[in-house]
């Protein structure tokens, strides 16, 4: 049916006006590539604390790029040469490099031109893009501590369509289908379908399906956007702010650019609470409490190596939406405050140093409540996380090597709230990369680039976690502030300190292969080996996913 309606919005599109801009989704390569170009200070003004970013500013990083293409290593000016064909309607206003299937001219399903199953395009009024998607996805989970092994294989098809209008308007619509062959919990090692409401409803269900999409004016200075795709905010592969962890969401943002000055805002809709309500006629009904997001960025590059930013967070629910939280000029705080104390605000920092070349060092500390005469007392409210990370490529040209470091120490009762519905969670799950508070997470990323078309891996994690005491029935014990879902009582403890508690450890090591032997056409493979030791439970998982993904 998805398929079917984006054939239709094909046929009509020269009859209709959409205006949505084009942004470039977190999980393609070119934002590891603009990283690294950051860190040889090639870029200097670039910075990734924030992504996705549109495909014009990427072209204008790319456009500096080129003009020091000599400094690239051999496998860096080979995937220059890559991007030049992605982006070669924004870098050259051509489409020499671009094939589409059902236009006329040659179309080679083994070439590395940019494939389309059909594109328009008329210079400064209108241009289209089609694509369609197939993605093949073999899963196995292999629990060697219960001695027990399942496999799953999941089908996907679907389509997306991009385009601008008159150079400032554009648009972008995402729909897939997707089937799962096999058992259920190894099909679950995808995340998004941990929280995909199809697949859940029933336990016999094996369709899923996803949508994203959104409309964007783009006016250089200022770009706005309405609509639902993925936001990574925060710095290194684990994001203290948002993540890849729960489910997408619609929200409306805005953005100014000028110079040395940043400033971002967006007030999203979440998911709340679910409870279900029995009703003898219509069987019952599934009641989802209304939760909301809001937040803003201000940013400044003093120099073109030093940066840093300040920002707020806001989380509140069980209302209609707040016109006061839509006003992306104001402080949140203080807007909570004179709001009667009902929402959860938090407030963070970040800085970024790239004076070293070769070297990236961040930093950042999010507070989520703090009262200062009480420091260093033990009292729970004081809620902070440090935030430390460094990327190199001081090997660079030496050895195509990548390596990070990060650092993450959260304390008690962080992202959780004394109101459930104000904690940092949609539809239960964290909205950061971290599954609950009171946390030690240490990293360590090696990537290595055999060429342009072949990178590899490998990612060790290590975290130590103080979790809520619970009785053998499984019942909590105590609450030291270990879990997302509970927030400080009246009864509970008011002194606690870092990682009290039970402690838990997990030690995750992880191994990707992404091959990419033909453009659009990628093949991936990931092992992942899991040691938990929990307070009733040891976990030992060796895990695998294969994917094989198609667009043409």
């Amino acid at each position: 049916m998805r398929l079917i309606f984006l054939i239709i919005l094909i046929l009509l599109i020269h009859e209709l006006s959409f205006t949505q801009t084009e942004y470039v989704p977190v999980d393609n390569s070119v934002y590891e590539f603009l990283e690294r170009m950051e860190t040889l200070q090639i870029i200097p003004e670039y910075n990734s604390f924030e992504i996705p970013k549109t495909r014009r500013e990427i072209s204008g990083y790319i456009k500096t790029i080129i003009k020091s293409q000599q400094l690239l290593d051999g496998n860096d000016q080979k995937y220059l040469n890559d991007l030049k064909v992605e982006f070669e309607y924004e870098l050259y206003n051509s489409l020499n490099n671009s094939a589409s299937l059902i236009s006329k001219g040659k179309y080679d399903f083994f070439s590395q031109q940019q494939k389309y199953l059909y594109y328009y395009n008329d210079p400064d009024k209108i241009n289209l893009f089609v694509n369609l998607i197939g993605e093949g996805q073999l899963l196995s989970r292999n629990n060697q501590e219960a001695n027990s092994s399942s496999s799953a294989f999941l089908g996907i098809i679907g389509g997306d369509i991009r385009g601008t209008i008159l150079n400032k308007f554009g648009f972008y619509i995402n729909g897939t289908n997707g089937n799962v062959f096999g058992k259920r919990d190894a099909a679950l090692l995808r995340r998004d379908l941990q929280y995909n409401y199809k697949l859940n409803e029933n336990p016999e269900e094996t369709f899923f399906d996803e949508t994203l999409g959104y409309l964007t004016a783009d006016f250089d200075l200022i770009k706005f956007k309405f609509g639902r795709d993925r936001k990574n905010i925060g710095y290194g592969m684990n994001k203290i702010i948002l993540a890849n962890s729960s489910p997408l969401f619609d929200y409306f943002a805005l953005n100014i650019h000028y110079n040395f000055f940043d400033y971002s805002f967006f007030h999203g809709q979440l998911l709340g609470q679910e409870t279900f309500t029995e009703d003898s006629i219509s069987g019952g009904v599934h009641v989802v409490a209304s939760k909301y997001m809001a937040y803003h960025r201000i940013g400044f590059n003093i120099s073109k190596d030093i940066s840093f930013g300040a920002g707020e967070v806001i989380i509140y629910g069980d209302r209609p939406v707040d016109l006061s939280y839509l006003n992306p000029f104001s402080f949140y705080k203080s807007i909570e405050h004179s709001n009667r104390d009902r929402d959860n605000a938090l407030l963070f920092f970040d800085a970024n140093n790239k004076s070293i070349e070769g070297l990236k060092i961040n930093a950042s500390l999010l507070i989520d409540d703090i009262t200062f005469s009480k420091l260093g007392t033990g009292w729970w409210g004081n809620q902070t996380i440090l935030d430390a990370g460094i990327h190199s490529e001081l090997l660079y040209g030496i050895l195509p090597l990548s390596i990070d470091f990060q650092y993450t120490k959260i304390d008690p009762y962080v992202y959780t709230h004394r109101l459930l519905r104000n904690n940092y969670t949609n539809f239960g799950y964290n909205l950061s990369s971290f599954t609950n508070p009171n946390s030690e997470l240490f990293l360590t990323g090696i990537n290595f680039r055999f060429n342009n078309r072949l990178e590899l891996s490998i990612v060790f994690n290590y975290k130590i976690h103080g979790a809520n005491p619970l009785n053998t029935d499984g019942s909590l014990k105590e609450n030291i502030g270990g879990n997302v879902a509970i927030g400080h009582r009246v009864f509970d403890p008011e002194h606690v300190n870092f990682l009290d508690g039970e402690l838990e450890f997990s030690r995750q090591y992880k191994l990707r292969m992404i091959y990419e032997p033909y453009n659009e056409y990628f093949l991936s493979t990931e092992i992942s080996y899991l040691n938990e030791s929990l307070q009733n439970i040891r976990n030992e998982n060796l895990n695998l996913i294969f994917t094989l993904s198609i667009k043409i």
